[in-house]
């Protein structure tokens, strides 16, 4: 019968494709990961990985291997994680969660709050989103959750529904509106800013590019955050998910509208790795966040 910790060394460097990364994701060294990978390509007579430029690639046989062990040892880990509490009283543990600029304004306060009021003890570190990065980071264990706009394709990522959320538009005040309504001719006709896809929100411009049309994009930004000023004193619209346009209702300068199109909704998810090297931590923390975050209203 082989090892289980051989099994969660062969599925991590699987999906980790890396035996350093494996060894930082596990909490071990990396020649103790070497050495359990030369035992486990003696047990099964498989190279099993082969190291390339772009990393561990699995062998035929590894990827049958894989198929046959990855779900046995999450339901394993799932029962052991049932039967073991996470102490949030004495814990100490550091909490990673990535997040965009919009997620730290809105969603940020409350989870701190909450966090520092029933376990004083853990802290928590926010990552500044970056999309193309972000399955990578959860795999790799560099983050323990992200709050996003946008469905990942793997299936070792758990995916959470929050809830559904729609854009509106942020006019300046300088901007002129015949009988005060945002048409789709002058949406298109005025300056624009908008912020780096890597956060992603781009949902408007591949819409508006799958009709043909195109908006004048005067500014690109890192994140919304620091448009206030720039919508007040010049005239730019901005669209924004609606729960962000409240932060910016008490600037009399700025005006908020329906998009001019039918845009459709999206979906505010929680994501997070199937198999943590802490189990039982990271159910508590998944747990902590959706009961806080599912409580927020507009």
């Amino acid at each position: 019968m082989i090892d289980l910790n051989l099994v969660k060394i062969f599925i991590t460097i699987y999906d980790t494709r890396s035996v350093s990364v494996a060894a930082e994701r596990l909490n071990i060294t990396q020649p103790s990961v070497s050495h359990n990978l030369a035992r486990l390509r003696h047990i099964f007579k498989d190279q099993l990985f082969n190291r390339t430029k772009e990393g561990m690639i699995p062998t035929a046989y590894s990827v049958q291997l894989y198929e046959s062990l990855n779900q046995p040892l999450i339901d394993i880990e799932n029962t052991i994680s049932e039967v073991t509490n996470f102490d949030i009283t004495n814990s100490e543990r550091c909490f990673k969660i990535a997040l965009t600029d919009i997620g730290g304004l809105y969603f940020l306060p409350k989870i701190y709050e909450k966090l520092d009021k029933i376990a004083p003890n853990i802290s928590l570190e926010v990552v500044s989103m970056d999309m193309n990065k972000l399955t990578d980071w959860l795999i790799t264990g560099k983050i323990d959750a992200a709050i996003c706009n946008k469905n990942l394709e793997d299936r070792n990522i758990n995916t959470l529904k929050l809830f559904q959320e729609k854009y509106v538009c942020l006019v300046s005040n300088n901007i002129k509106l015949e009988n005060n309504e945002l048409t789709l001719q002058q949406f298109l006709k005025e300056n624009h800013a908008i912020v780096s896809a890597s956060t992603g929100h781009n949902l408007v411009e591949n819409y508006l590019n799958k009709k043909g049309l195109r908006r004048k994009i005067k500014l690109r930004v890192p994140q919304f955050s620091i448009l206030n000023e720039l919508i007040e004193k010049h005239n730019l619209i901005v669209t924004v998910p609606e729960r962000i346009s409240l932060f910016f209702e008490s600037n009399k300068n700025i005006n908020i509208y329906d998009v001019p199109f039918e845009l459709p909704e999206f979906d505010i998810t929680l994501h997070w790795y199937k198999k943590s090297s802490d189990i039982a931590a990271q159910k508590w923390f998944i747990k902590f966040l959706q009961h806080t975050l599912n409580n927020l209203t507009i």
